[in-house]
């Protein structure tokens, strides 16, 4: 400063009053304010830079961040595997369906305003942004695309203009639904709210001071309410939505391949799971059905490590016959496609990062032609009332009317046929009657679905393999095996049977009480004799029985590869070797009385009793039935139910050839022999057939079941058939027609060569 104190003694020298000088801003005010500018404005440099940095190199960053883009994995579905028959026919393939989904915003009318703006200022540069006239002329021109866009969509869909008016007005109407119900409820929850803070916690006779304390308390606490509220954006005017589905593939891959000419849409691809066959073999072939979301977490919880076929909630998955037994060869691979979309929710682009792979075919071993008879004979005779005929005596006359008894209740009926090849165990036919058209899964008319699921008879249910019964006289053959492989019966002794065993003739007695006088064993199968086996049974006791029927495979499922296969019930006598203390069920000698006639509580199932059937016929060998002869290479991992593990038989461990000659004999008579069961209803004169009937008692005044089991041609078997009606009453009068029925068809479809009988066998 100019009046500070100076020291008169400091050295003046040059070089030091020269620093002083050019440093002495004392004297220099306007050297000071200078530097005092130049100070304030090397910040506002800064800024204005910056503000130069934002405005003109990073406008495109800030915009692309307005602009934010999602990217997500849609799955594409692919095609499940065909199912085949012997003959080539298709009883399971998928369909591809195309829709064409349209974003909400572009089919709204009127436009959203704020939508439009958008549209309308993505055309236009930044300097005709702030143009008004500019911005409606782009607003128009977007209006106007649009409108070319829905006109050259209905004429590429083949779609009047009203229809499309109609679909439109439909999906507006749902959201605009769904966005009042929202507002209208957001409306009631802010009066709520204002209601709530007008005087909250002030008693009911506040006083003045205590009012003006709360609204001051309120004023200073309370944060300032928004004078307008953010318009309304619900997720469901951001989504797509179907405008048309099942289109052909032409249009939808015009729409693909034109994106720029049809803004705002989006084809999506979707299979459909078709049986041309309808209800033929539908209990074989099985359904595929939709994944609820219960049983999808019954399989997150099965497979904690990931699902190895990759089953998202709502996939089809096999839940019936060959859909589910071969479910992870049929099931195909599905692919993946990347689609980004912007903040608003409208797809920018799309791409195909993995393409959907088909299932395998798999191929049946079922015979369509006569599947399709086999059904029409089985729906004509679970449709039929039996007929019931006066029992007859062997030399043909008629015999005694039995004392009449209480009318049975009438029962819903079905039944099964099932036809084996006896060599390699593939079922060329398996029939469940009545039978249900396997498309109402996936697409149920709910007229023919009520009728249907209300049908006492269980349509639904797969009866070759999941029927239990039990099997009446078609069980004799293998009590006779047991007999003969005992030692302890000779099967040329005779056993008198005067129609009853014992004194008794209401107890232990054969069908009808017909006395067949002296009977040997083959004489007992052919004329369906009970007393010799009543008689047979106590001489070799219920142990033999039991093995037998175990080494034949009762009580234990066959192995068919179909799912949910019933194992029936063997019982068996008190073990000796069973623990002390262990309370076990007393056997009595009419369980093993009439175990040994097919009854007591031993239940079967017709896949089963072929079978045994077959394992007579082939000389002994129990073969493994099955229903898939072959399919393609396996996308995942194999199933357990590899079809070349099928078919393989093992001989019936201590089998003897004599034993089966002498059975095989007595099944001939059944249907030859005059005074056999099966020949009048069974017996044809262009081939030989072997068989058993049998009438299962069911108790409880009900009807009996009716039973035929044999093969074909009795000195060359090919085939085995099986043939049962639930509640038909005698099996040679109702079961036997159809038997015969079904060589007839056997034969119509050359499965089988014709035979001429000789004079003897006539």
């Amino acid at each position: 400063m100019q009046n500070s104190i100076t020291n008169i003694f400091s050295n003046q020298r040059g070089g030091d009053a020269a620093a002083r000088r050019v440093w002495d801003f004392d004297g220099r005010p306007a050297r000071r304010l200078v530097w005092l500018y130049g100070l304030m404005l090397l910040p506002l440099f800064v800024v204005i830079g910056r503000v130069v940095h934002l405005q003109v190199f990073l406008p495109e960053a800030f915009a692309e961040r307005w602009e934010w883009t999602t990217e997500t994995f849609e799955p594409i579905s692919s095609r499940e595997g065909r199912i085949l028959s012997a003959d080539g026919t298709v009883l399971a393939y998928d369909t591809v369906h195309f829709g064409i989904w349209v974003h909400y915003r572009w089919l709204e009318d009127p436009a959203n305003p704020i939508w439009l703006r958008r549209k309308a200022l993505a055309l236009l540069d930044r300097k005709d942004r702030r143009n008004r006239e500019k911005i409606e002329l782009a607003e128009h021109q977007v209006l106007a695309e649009r409108a070319a866009m829905w006109q050259r969509l209905t004429e590429v869909a083949d779609m009047s203009a009203s229809e499309f008016e109609i679909r439109r007005q439909r999906i507006q109407d749902r959201v605009e639904r769904i966005v009042a119900n929202v507002e209208r409820r957001r409306k009631e929850k802010k009066r709520e709210e204002e209601t709530a803070s007008q005087q909250p916690g002030l008693p009911e006779q506040a006083s003045w001071w205590q009012i003006a304390w709360h609204r001051a308390k309120t004023a200073v606490t309370t944060p300032p309410r928004r004078g307008t509220e953010d318009p309304l954006v619900l997720p469901e005017q951001q989504d797509y939505y179907e405008l048309i589905e099942n289109v052909p593939l032409a249009v939808a891959a015009e729409i693909e391949s034109r994106t720029r000419q049809f803004p705002g849409l989006l084809v999506r691809t979707a299979t459909d799971r078709m049986y041309p066959e309808h209800s033929l073999a539908a209990h074989v072939v099985g359904a595929r059905t939709r994944l609820d979301v219960k049983e999808w977490k019954q399989r997150q919880a099965q497979f904690p490590e990931g699902d190895p076929l990759d089953y998202q909630e709502g996939e089809r998955i096999g839940s019936s016959g060959v859909e589910r037994s071969y479910d992870q060869q049929i099931r195909g691979l599905r692919g993946q496609r990347r689609i980004v979309k912007d903040r608003r929710g409208e797809v920018i682009s799309s791409e195909i990062v993995r393409q959907p792979r088909a299932g395998e075919d798999v191929t049946l071993t079922i015979n369509v032609p006569l599947q399709r008879k086999l059904d029409e004979i089985l729906e004509v005779a679970i449709n039929s009332p039996p007929k019931e005929e006066a029992p007859k005596e062997p030399d043909g006359e008629e015999a005694p009317p039995a004392p009449p008894a209480p009318p049975a209740p009438r029962i819903p009926a079905g039944g099964s046929i099932v036809v084996l090849d006896v060599h390699s165990g593939d079922v060329v036919a398996a029939v469940s009657a009545p039978g249900f058209d396997l498309n109402l899964l996936n697409h149920p008319d709910p007229a023919k679905w009520q009728q249907v699921a209300a049908d006492p008879r269980r349509p639904f249910f797969p009866r070759a393999t999941r029927m239990t019964l039990p099997p009446g006289s078609v069980f004799k053959p293998l009590s006779a095996i047991a007999l003969l492989e005992s030692g302890k019966v000779d099967p040329d002794a005779a056993i008198e049977c005067h129609g009853y065993l014992g004194t008794n003739p209401n107890h232990f007695r054969c069908y009808h009480s017909l006395s067949h006088g002296p009977t040997t064993l083959s004489d007992a199968l052919c004329r369906s004799c009970n007393v010799y086996f009543f008689t047979a049974a106590d001489q070799i006791g219920p142990e033999g029985l039991v093995d037998w029927a175990r080494r034949f495979g009762f009580g234990q499922p066959t192995g068919i590869d179909l799912p949910g296969e019933q194992a029936g019930n063997l019982p068996s006598p008190p073990s000796q070797s069973a623990e002390p203390g262990t309370r076990q069920k007393p056997w009595y000698s009419g369980d093993t009385r009439g175990l040994a006639i097919g009854q007591s509580q031993l239940t079967v199932t017709p896949i089963q009793i072929v079978r045994l059937l077959a394992t007579i016929a082939n000389d002994g060998y129990l073969v493994t039935p099955r229903v898939v002869h072959d399919y393609g290479t396996p996308l995942h991992e194999s199933s357990g139910n590899d079809p070349s593990q099928h078919g393989k038989a093992n001989r019936v461990f201590g089998l003897s050839n004599g034993s089966l000659e002498r059975v095989r004999e007595g099944l001939v008579k059944v249907v030859a022999d005059p005074r056999g069961t099966g020949y009048k209803t069974v017996r044809m004169k262009e081939i030989a057939i072997a068989g058993k009937t049998g009438t299962a008692e069911t108790g409880g005044g009900r009807p009996d079941h009716a039973w035929f089991a044999g093969y074909v041609p009795a000195d060359s078997p090919r085939y085995a058939f099986v043939v049962v009606l639930e509640y038909a009453g005698s099996g040679g009068k109702t079961a036997g027609p159809v038997a015969h029925d079904t060589v007839r068809a056997l034969l119509d479809q050359g499965l089988l060569e014709t035979t001429q009988l000789t004079r003897r066998e006539e």
